[in-house]
C-alpha cells in the first residue's frame, strides 16, 4: 500500500535516522490548485490514482522533503530555537503566542481546581479519600484530554485534480484515508457557499462542493455516497479546501460542457436538473422551464428575464401582454430558485449568455 516513511538505520553510533522520501513525484510545470507552480521537492504521502487522468494541479500539506528530513535529523534543542525564531518574527506573533500561553495555562489551571473541587466533594461526602483522590484526577484527565482534542493541530492532506476526476487523502492514527471521485460516475454538482453573522457581525464563510452519485449515461444512482468537499474559514480565499474545491469544479464545469455541447448536438437542448420538481433545458436561442404538474414554458431570447442575486436566480418571461388585453395566464412562467439548488449552474449560466442570448 501507500507509504510516506522509509526508514534507515545506520551503525554510526548505533543512531536510527529516519528519512522521508516522497511517493510521488510532480512532473515539471505541474501547478498547484492556486495556479503557481509546484516545488518540485514537495512531499507527497499518497499518489495520484489512474483512474483520474492526467493531473492538472495537486497540493500537499505535508511541506517538501527537505524540510522534512532536515528536521529528523536536527537535535531536538536546536530544533526547538528555529521554530523560536520562526514564532517570534514579528511582534503580532509574539502577541498571538503570549496569548495561547496564557489561555493554556487558564485552562490548566482550571482543570486541576475542577478535579481538586471534586476530590472535596467526594470527600465531604463520606466516600473515602482514596475515592476522592482517583475521582479528582478522573475529572482531571478528562478535563486534559478534552483540551488536547479540541486544540490538536489538523492532519497532513494531499489533493489532485486530473482531467477525469479527483482525489483526496489524509492521515490518521490508523494510517492513509482517501476518496476518489470519477467524472464518469457523476451528473451534476451543487455548491452553497454562505456567510455567516454572529450578532450581526461577520464570523465565518461555509462552504459546501456536492458531486451527486448518478453515473454518466445510467437510471440509477450508485449505492457511494456522494463526493463532497466542505469546510468553512474566515477567510476561504486562503483556505485549501475551498482553493482544492474550486480547482475540482474546474476540471468537471469542463466535462459538463462538453457532455452539454454533445447533447445540444444531438438533441438541441442541454438539461439540468434542480433539486425541485423543476427541470431546465437550455437550446438555441430559448429557455424551456419544464414543470412536473403543468405544461412546460419556452421562453425565447427576447422573452427571457433571468436575474440573479441574494442566493437566488430568476426566470421569467417578459409580461408586455398585460396592459393590451393579449395576456394568457397559461403563458406565464415566474420561476425562483436557489442557486445551490441548481446542478452545475456556472455551466447552466454560460449556455444562457452563448446560447441562449447569443453574446460573445
Amino acid at each position: 500500500m501507500i507509504s510516506n516513511q522509509i526508514f534507515d538505520k545506520h551503525s554510526d553510533k548505533d543512531t536510527m535516522q529516519t528519512i522521508y522520501q516522497t511517493v510521488w513525484t510532480p512532473p515539471a510545470q505541474i501547478k498547484d490548485h492556486r495556479g503557481l507552480l509546484l516545488d518540485p521537492d514537495t512531499f507527497f504521502f499518497a499518489s495520484p490514482p489512474p483512474e483520474i487522468g492526467a493531473v492538472i494541479s495537486a497540493a500537499s500539506g505535508a511541506g517538501t522533503t527537505e524540510e522534512l528530513n532536515r528536521l529528523s535529523r536536527t537535535p531536538i534543542l536546536q530544533t526547538l530555537l528555529e521554530n523560536t525564531r520562526s514564532v517570534f518574527s514579528s511582534w503580532q506573533q509574539v502577541l498571538i503566542t503570549l496569548f495561547y500561553l496564557f489561555l493554556f495555562a487558564l485552562l490548566s489551571l482550571f482543570s486541576i481546581g475542577a478535579g481538586f473541587l471534586v476530590g472535596i466533594i467526594l470527600n465531604a461526602s463520606g466516600a473515602g479519600s482514596i475515592w476522592a483522590w482517583f475521582g479528582g484526577g478522573l475529572v482531571s484527565v478528562l478535563f486534559a484530554w478534552f483540551y488536547i482534542t479540541a486544540f490538536r493541530g489538523s492532519k497532513a492532506k494531499c489533493s489532485f485534480v486530473g482531467e477525469l476526476g479527483v482525489a483526496y487523502y489524509w492521515q490518521t492514527r490508523k494510517g492513509i484515508k482517501g476518496e476518489v471521485l470519477r467524472f464518469s460516475e457523476t451528473t451534476g454538482l451543487r455548491k452553497n457557499i454562505t456567510n455567516r453573522y454572529r450578532y450581526g457581525v461577520y464570523d465565518s464563510t461555509s462552504f459546501h462542493y456536492i458531486w451527486n452519485n448518478q453515473p454518466f449515461l445510467s437510471d440509477q444512482p450508485t449505492r457511494r455516497r456522494p463526493f463532497a468537499i466542505v469546510g468553512a474559514a474566515r477567510n476561504i480565499s486562503i483556505n485549501d479546501d475551498y482553493i482544492f474545491a474550486q480547482a475540482a469544479e474546474r476540471a468537471w464545469n469542463a466535462i459538463r460542457l462538453q457532455r452539454a455541447q454533445a447533447e445540444l448536438a444531438q438533441s438541441g437542448v442541454a438539461r439540468f436538473s434542480t433539486a425541485q420538481s423543476i427541470k431546465l433545458e437550455v437550446g438555441s436561442g430559448f429557455i424551456t422551464v419544464i414543470f412536473s404538474h403543468r405544461v412546460p414554458g419556452r421562453i425565447e431570447a427576447h422573452e427571457l428575464e433571468l436575474t440573479t442575486g441574494n442566493g437566488t436566480i430568476a426566470i421569467r418571461r417578459k409580461t408586455d401582454g398585460w396592459s393590451s388585453g393579449r395576456f394568457n395566464p397559461l403563458d406565464l412562467v415566474n420561476v425562483v430558485l436557489q442557486t445551490r439548488d441548481i446542478d452545475d449552474l456556472n455551466v447552466f449560466l454560460y449556455l444562457v449568455e452563448t446560447i441562449v442570448l447569443k453574446k460573445s
